[in-house]
Formats: C-alpha cells, structure tokens, sequence
C-alpha cells in the first residue's frame, strides 16, 4: 500500500492563505523548473492531488445550557483567490454519550480532509448533562451552522454528509429523523461506523458489554433509567424503530467489525435487514475480525469505500 505523510497546519493567519510561509515569493510567469546536477538524485512526480488542510480549532457554533459548543474544521487550502467548494461532512466522535476525546479522531479526518473535503468536529453535550435528544440536536446546529457559514469555509451547501462512530453514529443516524414530528435536514448520506441502533436488545446480545442498567452508557442517555425500566423510552432513542416504508432516508452506508467488544455486531446487522426490508438504500459492510474503532476503520481501503459511497451521492 502506498503511504502518504501529511501535516495538519494550525491557523496562523487567514485559513485560505495560498502559502504556509509569510516568506517573499517570486510570482514571475514562466517560473523555470530547478535542473538538478547530483548524479544520485530521484525524481517524483505525483498526478494525484492530495490538498493541504487548515486546521481551525475551536470554532464556536451553538451555546446550550449555558455553554459554548465549537467545532474542529479542517479545510482543504485553496488561493486566496479561488472560489472553488468542497463537500461538508458533519464528523460526530463516539464517547458512549459521555464527554468526548474530541482531538482522538483529529489524524484520522484530517487525513480524509486530504482527499478534498470540509470536515467539521462536533462537540455535543454529554450525559448525565443532557439526556436524548440533545446530542441529535447539537449535532443538528452544528450542520446548520456550516450550512449558513458554507461560503467563509469553501463549503457546497449542497453536498452535506454526516459522518458518526459508536454513540457519534447513533447521532448520525437520528439527525435524519425526525424526533417529535420535528424537521430534518436534506442529507446527501450518513457514514454510521459500529452504531448502537436497538437499544431495548443491545441488552440481549451475549457479546454485549453493557446491560442497560440505570448507569450504563444507554441508561445515561435516557436520565438514569434502566431500559427495562422504561421500554417506549429505550425505543424513542433507538434509530432501528424510526425505520418502516414512509420514512424518508438518506443513503446509509454501515460499517462495523465482526469482534466488536463494545457494541455487538448484531446492532449493524438488525439495522440493515430493517432498511433492506423497507427498501431503503443502504450499504453495509462487514469488517473481519476488527474490534471498535479498531485500525482496520481507517485505512486507504475503509476510506475509498467511504468516499466512493460520498461521490455516489453528490449532487
């Protein structure tokens, strides 16, 4: 497999600057190609263009419950000058609900930034500050946000994705649902990796590392309460049961590892039969042998999947 070294550049001055240096610089037309004279020198000439990204941290989007929400963007550089737009992907890091590791996740999306694509970092509230919905909410502002700011960030409005892993896909998932008869968002696609989507039966499954007592990550969620305390709850937090014919989905593109210790398989596996079942697109793919959020997720392979199913559903 062929290997990339990329940098991430802080924002140390205008994010769409043209150069990472404040240095003069010779704009003489024509400019010559450097002729080298050592005998032992090698060539390398690359076709394939990977973008440099700016890194701007902290970007604050919503204020609920008395504190700041911000995102980590990172955009692919461009001219001053030019006005060309990239895709938005809404990226949601997985911290079963509770407070994030934001800046884990910041070498992974950065690298897929490369390929040439806005991706936003959201930082949601967590349990026990805030029980469902507000992690689907915040995840919804902050999709709105960049939607509104699209120009300042090199963003296509119209090409607007939502990207989760673990409890971030559950979140994914649920900002293309509408909770309370609310309204949704157009979405062009939703990348769920390792979902928890049945919450009532995560429970069940013998690979399950939870049992949906009152503080398990589930039962956070749903405000210290034991799912079968409350089983309508556990089902108002599950996407799996927002799903029948009349729905209106996006594409939904699945992943999840076959030795999963954290969610059991069977939470992607349920949720694909149900889309299947109700002729929703989908595509779902089985990871052998990898655990949550293990490499095999983030490798050159994962992410031509990902962005094969992203260019499938540009407009």
């Amino acid at each position: 497999m062929k290997k990339v070294l990329f940098f991430v550049m802080p924002l140390v001055a205008h994010f769409m600057s043209a150069s990472a240096q404040n240095a003069p610089r010779n704009n003489l037309k024509g400019f010559p190609e450097a002729i080298p004279t050592n005998s032992e020198v090698k060539y390398m000439e690359q076709e394939a263009e990977l973008y440099k990204v700016n890194y701007i941290p902290n970007v604050v989007y919503a204020h609920n419950d008395g504190k700041d929400l911000t995102l980590q963007l990172f955009v692919p550089q461009t001219s001053s000058k030019s006005k060309q737009t990239f895709p938005c992907i809404i990226f949601v890091k997985g911290s079963a609900w509770l407070k994030q590791r934001l800046y884990d996740n910041i070498p992974q999306v950065s690298q897929f930034a490369r390929r040439g694509y806005v991706i936003a970092l959201v930082e949601y509230r967590p349990t026990p500050d805030a029980t469902f919905p507000a992690q689907r909410n915040d995840a919804l502002d902050a999709f709105y946000f960049m939607k509104s700011h699209a120009k300042e960030y090199s963003v296509n409005p119209n090409n607007m994705f939502v990207w989760g892993d673990s409890s971030g896909a559950h979140t994914a998932l649920f900002t293309a649902m509408s909770v309370d008869n609310d309204t949704v968002p157009e979405i062009n696609g939703i990348i769920a990796y390792f979902p928890p989507t049945n919450l009532l039966v995560m429970k069940d499954d013998p690979t399950a590392a939870t049992k949906g007592d009152a503080n398990s990550p589930e039962g956070l969620l749903m405000g210290k309460i034991g799912v079968d305390e409350d089983p309508e709850l556990a089902k108002r937090i599950s996407p799996w049961y927002y799903i029948d014919k009349d729905t209106n989905l996006p594409p939904i593109f699945l992943a999840h590892g076959t030795k999963d210790r954290v969610v059991p398989f069977s939470q992607s596996d349920i949720l694909a039969n149900k889309l299947q079942e109700n002729g929703k697109e989908y595509e779902f793919y089985a990871l052998r042998n990898a655990d949550h959020g293990s490499w095999e997720f983030w490798t050159e392979p994962m992410f031509d999947n990902v962005e094969a199913f992203i260019k499938k559903n540009l407009k």
